[in-house]
């Protein structure tokens, strides 16, 4: 008989078949007792064993049956041949094509399916990501909110006699006037109107005596903190929003809205 040639059948692919589960009783009974025959096909199965073994630490997780089958299906493997001491070794043909084959295909499905799997889990993990930096904002937006109305709390407190004078553009709420006649401030707060941008400002108005005087321009940037107060000496009748250049101007040119009259004036 042919002496059996060690390293064709290494590199037959029959070793892997083996780690994988994928011969039938004989050939593993034929794999196991060339292991003990021979140490390098020992050593290659130890070797293959724990190259699977980090494999699967690191994915966590089992290939699908699918594509061994696929594989096995694809390459058409024959049966392992019996062999004594001397081990007649299987045909040329079979031993240069078929188990190469195998092993290519194995290892190419088994790459395709690790990519698979670890595109999943980054896009789960962008998922997630996504979702805390959105509760991350929310709770940002709430904080700034509590924020906003703790300030106004303050600023109105004790302010008893405050008037709340809504401020409207065809029946539209556009803003809030709260006119403290002890202490003679107007806090003013914004509601649904945008901001004016860098080259205009709104300015807030009193009608005294039947004509608008102007109470002061509006910092936008100190309104998204909450109320901004204006002292006014004067006794109010009502009150008025104007979209004026910056700086503002001495009359109003383009009102947004007005309120109703002050109750109490003082």
């Amino acid at each position: 008989m042919e002496k059996f040639n060690i390293q064709e059948y290494l590199d037959s692919g029959v070793i892997e078949m083996y780690v994988l589960d994928q011969l039938n009783d004989a050939e593993r009974a034929e794999v196991e007792k060339l292991a003990t025959q021979y140490p390098e096909i020992r050593e290659e199965i130890v070797e293959v064993e724990e190259a699977m073994g980090t494999y699967h630490s690191l994915e966590g997780l089992t290939p699908p049956d699918h594509i061994l089958s696929n594989i096995m299906a694809a390459t058409a493997v024959g049966t392992v041949a019996a062999v004594e001491s001397e081990v007649t070794p299987l045909p040329k043909r079979t031993l240069s094509l078929f188990w190469p084959m195998a092993a290519a295909i194995a290892g190419l499905a088994l790459s395709i399916w690790m990519y698979i799997g670890k595109q999943s889990v980054l896009q789960e993990l962008a998922t997630v990501q996504k979702t805390a930096e959105d509760l991350r904002a929310n709770e940002q937006v709430i904080t700034n909110r509590l924020q906003i109305t703790e300030q106004e709390l303050n600023e109105l407190k004790g302010a008893c006699c405050a008037e709340k004078l809504v401020v409207k553009a065809a029946d539209q709420p556009i803003a809030s006037v709260y006119w403290n006649k002890n202490a003679r401030l107007a806090h003013l707060k914004l509601e649904n109107l945008v901001d004016p941008g860098k080259d205009k400002q709104y300015q807030l108005w009193a009608f005294v005596g039947g004509k608008p005087v102007s109470i002061g321009v509006v910092d936008w940037e100190a309104l998204q903190k909450g109320l901004v107060s204006f002292e006014f000496k004067n006794k109010p009748e009502a009150f008025a929003i104007s979209l004026e250049k910056l700086g503002g101007s001495p009359v109003p040119t383009d009102v947004k809205g007005a309120s109703a009259a002050v109750v109490n004036q003082g």
